[in-house]
């Protein structure tokens, strides 16, 4: 690291010393997390890793290849980038990581724009409805083939480890009334 590059670490980590959303990977990696609040899946990391030359002569780089945003694809990912470049060449030569930080920040209602979920979406509609039809079915099969010649230790077994199958039946106390609770709407009568 040069000495523009450990300028530039320390003020970073007293500017975002109390940030959870900031993260030094290592002294030349940094990413932010964009956290929504409201909706998880429009949340982003950005990484910035800083190049050997860096800030003199060569701008950091940008990077949303991170585990935390698995769930934009390819393509978003890369207009996202396209984004933040035409104001790369206004930061160059100069220590950009707090400002692209901040740039993101201001603008990070654009940025959440472009990521759309919609396979993720699809994806999780097909397959749910599937799989529980499947497994009910299963642990139907599963409890008629092997409940008739168990023994009643097998059967205690089975039935703790997999519950009462039937959907018909209701669990015993489905309908018991909360006595507190009875009492506390009706009042103590003496």
């Amino acid at each position: 690291m040069n000495e523009d590059q450990q300028d530039e670490a320390e003020a970073l980590l007293a500017i975002y010393e109390a940030d959870s959303n900031f993260i030094q990977v290592s002294g030349t990696v940094y990413c932010y997390k964009f956290v929504c609040e409201e909706n998880e899946m429009k949340s982003f990391m950005l990484q910035i890793t800083w190049p050997k030359d860096y800030p003199e002569s060569d701008d950091a780089v940008l990077d949303l290849d991170t585990f935390f945003n698995s769930h934009i694809t390819e393509s978003e990912r890369s207009t996202m980038i396209n984004l933040l470049t035409p104001h790369m060449g206004d930061w160059s030569g100069m220590a950009a990581t707090f400002s692209i930080i901040t740039h993101v920040t201001d603008n990070v209602e654009e940025f959440r724009e472009v990521i759309r979920n919609e396979k993720l979406v699809e994806r999780v509609e097909k397959e749910q409805p599937e799989t529980v039809a499947v497994t009910t079915a299963t642990l139907k099969d599963n409890e008629n083939r092997s409940t008739k010649g168990m023994t009643k230790g097998q059967k205690r077994r089975f039935y703790d480890k997999f519950g009462n199958i039937d959907v018909d039946e209701k669990p015993r106390g489905w309908n018991w009334v909360d006595v507190i609770k009875h009492l506390s709407k009706t009042g103590v009568q003496t």
